[in-house]
C-alpha cells in the first residue's frame, strides 16, 4: 500500500485562507506553519480554489528534499472526505513503487476526492498514474525572505532584523529547529545564518580557489574559469549552462578531487561529494547501496546550484565486462546512476554540475560518458616544473621566501602535487629537528636524497639511462630529462617531451622498443655485461610486440586477440613472432650503442656528476665534439661517489 498521510483539516489549512491572508497560521507549529507557506507559494491560485471548491484534481508536488515530503503531505490535506495526500520519499522500496498505488489513485479520484503526491523524486517514487494524468506539477522551493519573515513574526519576539540568511541549503528540520520556545528574532536570524555558514563550509571547504592552483593544465583551469563564468551568468539571468559534466583522470594524487572543490569555491557551487565505495559502506543488500546512492543524489538536488562530485567512479563496473550473473546483480544500481545522472528533464539536472574522478578511465562505462550524462573529458595529469614549484610554494607557506623552487622542482618530473605536499612537509620537519630555519639544502635533501648505492650501481644506473638518452635522440624525439635518483624500485628515469603519436605504425612500434632495450644494450657493450635492472623494460617490450602482432595487425596476420600478452603462454606462433621481433631489435639497439658510445659514456659522466640532466643538458653535451671530464668524473665516482651537487637547484 501507499504511504498515506491522514490529517483531519482545520481552520489554518491552506485551502480554507483567503488568498491574501500571509499571516494567518494561527496555533500551527512551526513545522506546519513552514510546510504550509512553502507549498501555498508553489501552488497556483486557481488550482487552490478548484482544491477548495471540492474538484477532484490531481497534482504532483515535487519537494526540495526528502525531509519535506511528510510535513508538505500533511499540509497539502483538507480533510479526509475530500483530499488524499500521498508522501514518497524512497526509505521503502517496495512501497514507494512507481507500480504500487495506481488503483488507490485511480478509485480517489473516480469517488471525487482530490489525490495530491509529494516526493523529492515524482517519477522515481510516486504511482505512476498520478504522473501521467496530474492536471498540475509543481516544485516547492526553499522558503524566500517573504516566507522567513513571515515565519519570524509569529513564531519569534521583537523585531524581525532587514537581512535575514539565504536558507537554500538548509534541511527542513534544521530550519525548525533553530526556533526556539520564545527566542527572539534576531537570535533565531543568528542561528540561521551560523547553521548556513556551517553547511557552507562544508560543502564548497576553505580549500584555494582555482587561481591559487598554478599547476592545473591549461586546459582544466580553461573548462573552470568558463564555468564559472557561465554560472556568473546564470545568476544574472542566463539559463543555467548546458553540458558542464566532466571526468577528471589522471594518475594518483595529481589532485583531481581538490581541482573539483576549487572549481566549486570559484563557482560559488555547494560541494556534494561521494563515492561508489562510501554507498556500499555499513550496507547489508543492494538495495541498501541503492538507497545510499538515492540519498547522495537528493542530497545534492536538495543543495541546488551544486557540483555533486563522484571519486573513484570506476568502482561501478563496465556493464559490457561482466557476464550475465554479474550483470544481473550489478543492474539495479547501474541503472539508478545511468537514470539519476540522465535527468527525466532539463529542469531535473539544473542548478547541478555532474563531476567524476578516476584514475583509469578506460574502466569506465561509455553509457556513463555520453552527451548528457558525464559528456567530456579533462586531463589532470603531474605538473610541470613551475607549476610543481608552485605547489611547494603553497605547502612551504612562509618558509624559503624569495627562493626559486622551479630548480629543485625539476629534479622531480612527474612528481604529483600530493607528493611534492609530503616534500613541503618533510622539509619542514628536518628543519624543526634541527632547531633552526628551513633551507634550500632541506628541500633538495628530501627531493634528491643521499645515494647510497655502491659506485659501482651508480655507474650501471647512468650507463642504463645514457643508453635511453641516445637512442631517444636517434629517433629524433625529443628529450625531457634523464635522472639517476632512485625512487622506490627505480634506479633512474629519462622521460621524453611531448605526446607519442595517436596512431603508430610499425616503424614506430620498432622505434620504441629500440628505445626501451637501448638502456640493457647500453650496459652490455659500454660495462661488459647486462644487470637486472631492465625489468620493467623488457616487459613494456615484450607486450608492446605482443600488442602489434596480436591486436593491432602490424605483425604478419591481421587476426585480433583480446589480450595478446595473456597469449603468449599457450600462443606458440605469438610467442616465436615475439621473440624474433626482441632479437632482431635488440641487434639494432646494439648496433647503435656501439655507433654511439662515446655520447652514451659522456652522458653517464655528467649523470654521475650531476644526478639529473634536462633535455637542453642531454643536447649540449651530444653537440660537443668530445666530452670533456668524463675520466676525472669517473675517478672521483671510483673513490666513493660524487658528493649530491644539484647544479640545478
Amino acid at each position: 500500500m501507499s504511504k498515506r498521510s491522514q490529517i483531519k483539516g482545520n481552520d489554518d489549512d491552506l485551502f480554507d485562507r483567503p488568498d491574501d491572508d500571509d499571516d494567518a497560521v494561527g496555533t500551527a507549529g512551526v513545522a506546519d506553519a513552514l510546510a504550509l507557506a512553502c507549498l501555498r507559494a508553489a501552488l497556483p491560485a486557481d488550482l487552490r480554489r478548484r482544491i477548495r471548491y471540492g474538484d477532484a484534481v490531481a497534482v504532483v508536488v515535487q519537494a526540495p528534499a526528502a525531509d519535506w515530503c511528510d510535513v508538505l503531505a500533511r499540509a497539502a490535506r483538507k480533510d479526509a472526505a475530500q483530499i488524499v495526500s500521498l508522501a514518497r520519499d524512497g526509505t521503502s522500496r517496495r512501497d514507494h513503487d512507481p507500480a504500487r498505488g495506481n488503483d488507490g489513485v485511480a478509485g480517489d479520484l473516480a469517488r471525487g476526492r482530490s489525490v495530491v503526491g509529494v516526493s523529492q523524486d515524482p517519477q522515481r517514487f510516486l504511482p505512476s498514474t498520478l504522473i501521467a494524468v496530474a492536471d498540475a506539477q509543481v516544485r516547492v522551493r526553499a522558503p524566500d525572505a517573504k516566507v522567513l519573515r513571515s515565519l519570524l513574526r509569529k513564531h519569534a519576539s521583537g523585531r524581525v532584523p532587514d537581512a535575514l540568511p539565504d536558507v537554500s541549503m538548509l534541511g527542513f528540520h534544521e530550519i525548525v529547529a533553530s526556533f526556539r520556545s520564545g527566542a527572539a528574532a534576531g537570535d533565531v536570524v543568528d542561528r540561521l545564518a551560523a547553521v548556513a555558514k556551517r553547511k557552507a563550509v562544508a560543502r564548497t571547504g576553505d580549500g584555494p580557489a582555482l587561481q591559487e592552483l598554478p599547476w592545473v593544465p591549461a586546459g582544466a583551469m580553461r573548462w573552470g574559469l568558463s564555468l564559472a563564468a557561465e554560472v556568473a551568468a546564470h545568476r544574472a539571468g542566463a539559463a543555467w549552462p548546458k553540458d558542464s559534466s566532466a571526468l577528471f583522470h589522471g594518475p594518483p594524487g595529481t589532485g583531481k578531487t581538490l581541482f573539483a572543490r576549487a572549481v566549486a569555491k570559484s563557482c560559488g557551487l555547494n560541494f556534494i561529494a561521494t563515492s561508489p565505495s562510501s554507498w556500499f559502506r555499513n550496507t547489508t543488500g543492494l538495495n541498501d547501496v541503492v538507497t545510499a546512492f538515492t540519498r547522495s543524489w537528493d542530497a545534492a538536488r536538495a543543495a541546488r546550484p551544486a557540483i555533486y562530485f563522484i571519486d573513484e567512479i570506476d568502482g561501478l563496473p563496465d556493464r559490457s565486462k561482466l557476464d550475465a550473473d554479474r550483470l544481473s546483480w550489478w543492474a539495479p544500481l547501474l541503472d539508478a546512476v545511468l537514470l539519476a545522472l540522465s535527468g527525466g528533464s532539463d529542469s531535473e539536472r539544473d542548478g547541478l554540475v555532474i563531476c567524476a574522478a578516476t584514475n583509469h578511465p578506460e574502466k569506465i562505462d561509455p553509457a556513463l560518458l555520453r552527451p548528457g550524462r558525464i559528456g567530456r573529458l579533462i586531463e589532470i595529469g603531474p605538473p610541470d616544473a613551475t607549476g610543481l614549484a608552485a605547489v611547494l610554494r603553497h605547502h612551504l607557506g612562509t618558509a624559503l621566501a624569495g627562493a626559486d623552487l622551479v630548480p629543485a622542482a625539476s629534479l622531480a618530473p612527474g612528481t604529483t602535487p600530493a607528493q611534492a605536499a609530503q616534500w613541503a612537509d618533510d622539509t619542514l620537519r628536518l628543519a624543526r629537528d634541527a632547531g633552526r630555519a628551513p633551507m634550500l639544502d632541506d628541500l633538495l635533501r628530501v627531493i634528491a636524497p643521499p645515494d647510497h648505492r655502491s659506485p659501482a650501481d651508480r655507474r650501471v644506473a647512468a650507463v642504463h639511462e645514457a643508453g635511453h638518452c641516445v637512442a631517444y635522440r636517434e629517433a629524433g624525439l625529443t628529450i625531457a630529462s634523464t635522472s639517476i635518483v632512485a625512487r622506490g624500485d627505480s634506479g633512474g628515469e629519462t622521460r621524453a617531451a611531448g605526446r607519442p603519436s595517436m596512431f603508430p605504425t610499425r616503424a614506430d612500434l620498432d622505434a620504441g622498443v629500440v628505445i626501451l632495450l637501448a638502456g640493457r644494450s647500453a650496459e652490455e657493450v659500454v660495462l661488459g655485461a647486462a644487470s637486472t635492472g631492465a625489468v620493467i623494460d623488457l616487459a613494456m617490450a615484450t607486450r608492446a610486440l605482443a600488442d602489434g602482432h596480436g591486436s593491432h595487425g602490424l605483425g604478419d596476420t591481421l587476426r585480433h586477440r583480446p589480450d595478446p600478452a595473456a597469449s603468449l603462454a599457450f600462443d606458440h606462433a605469438l610467442r616465436a613472432a615475439v621473440d624474433a621481433d626482441l632479437a632482431r631489435l635488440h641487434a639494432r639497439a646494439l648496433d647503435l650503442i656501439r655507433r654511439r658510445r662515446a655520447d652514451v659514456e659522456c652522458i653517464a659522466d655528467a649523470l654521475l656528476d650531476r644526478r639529473f640532466l634536462t633535455g637542453d643538458d642531454v643536447a649540449a653535451l651530444l653537440g660537443r665534439t668530445v666530452c670533456n671530464g668524463g675520466a676525472k668524473s669517473r675517478a672521483k665516482n671510483a673513490k666513493g661517489g660524487s658528493r649530491i651537487r644539484a647544479r640545478n637547484a
